[in-house]
């Protein structure tokens, strides 16, 4: 069995409050690191201290570079993983703590197994004092399904997608980046991998995932859809016109990546989106033109595929009457 070499890619910002906890916990793991990487997107706090610090005195290299500006968490992933040399890099946020066994278990996943592009693990969420929230469950999605960009049947097959829970080969990396510029790093890797590998979840809590008001991602917080799921027929039009942009780089960057079942399969789901909610849309937007539409979704029956269907369809005429009446469509920034 090929030992494989293995980085962990830490981006920090401002992280002085929980810093020390998560690196105390790099150092006790049971297979140390090959190289800790760290891009710091401009802390102004002691941060860079605490992290100088840690390095002196940790058996293994650690590169630190500090951006010239701010990137953003998913741009400052993008550059730190980039910077890794290993085999196997481990994303690594600041604030959470790992357990002992959590590189050991991850890494030993990919050296067993040639075709494994991601591994995921399991956590427990712990709040800002590090006392237990809730158990490991698979996360929550804090959008409505079926309008959502993300094919349920990966969230089904891979619940965890979330960059702190994840290991992933460099190769795959080369093969996915750059990052389009409306992805979080983490989602782009998640719907990307199973083009070119398999993936892996290890149904273990290797993580203590510390949620507070200061959490850069919604990762861990329960689903609200507004005023809860009754409101799924209002929101899922409003969630499929935000995310186009997202689909749209999809679409454009997919048509480089190899062939296989899972990508003819997502390609599908989103092209059925594209029809109903894109046809839904026009309805709500401009609904004199687009009246005939509304019988074309009802009579295929594609309003019944969805949840909700009498729901929507009342609501995308009252909608678009409405907005006919009042000379616009109006979007719902708040999504």
């Amino acid at each position: 069995m090929t030992r494989l070499k293995l980085s962990i890619a830490m981006c920090t910002y401002n992280g002085e409050r929980f810093l020390r906890e998560q690196l105390e916990s790099l150092s006790h793991q049971t297979r140390l690191p090959d190289e800790v990487v760290v891009g710091d997107d401009g802390s102004s706090d002691a941060t860079l201290e605490i992290l100088e610090t840690w390095a002196r005195g940790v058996p293994f290299p650690v590169r630190i570079t500090r951006n010239e500006k701010n990137l953003g968490f998913a741009k400052n992933f993008e550059a730190t993983l980039s910077r890794c040399r290993g085999d196997i890099l481990f994303p690594c946020d600041q604030d959470d703590v790992w357990e002992p066994e959590k590189i050991e278990k991850m890494a030993a996943v990919f050296e067993q197994e040639a075709a494994v592009e991601v591994v995921y693990c399991g956590y427990q969420r712990i709040d800002q004092d590090g006392n237990p929230r809730r158990s490991h469950e698979p996360l929550d999605w804090r959008v409505p399904p079926q309008a959502n960009i993300y094919w349920p049947k990966l969230q089904q097959e891979t619940p965890q997608g979330a960059g702190c829970l994840s290991a992933v080969r460099k190769t795959l990396l080369e093969k996915v980046f750059p990052l389009p510029p409306h992805w979080p790093h983490d989602m782009w890797i998640y719907v990307s991998a199973p083009v070119f590998g398999q993936m892996r979840t290890l149904d273990i809590p290797l993580i203590r995932y510390r949620r507070h008001e200061q959490n850069s991602s919604d990762f861990g917080v329960p689903v609200v859809w507004k005023a809860g799921k009754n409101t799924y027929y209002i929101h899922s039009v409003q969630l499929y016109e935000t995310q186009t942009p997202m689909r749209e780089e999809l679409y454009r960057r997919w048509n480089t990546f190899p062939d296989n079942d899972y990508k003819r399969g997502y390609l599908e789901y989103l092209r059925q989106q594209d029809i109903h909610f894109g046809n839904r849309l026009k309805i709500e937007k401009n609904f004199l033109r687009n009246f005939p539409l509304v019988w074309i979704e009802w009579f295929s029956g594609r309003y019944f595929r969805y949840e909700q269907p009498w729901k929507s369809f009342c609501f995308d005429c009252k909608e678009g009457l409405l907005n006919l009446l009042q000379g616009g469509y109006q979007k719902d920034s708040s999504l």
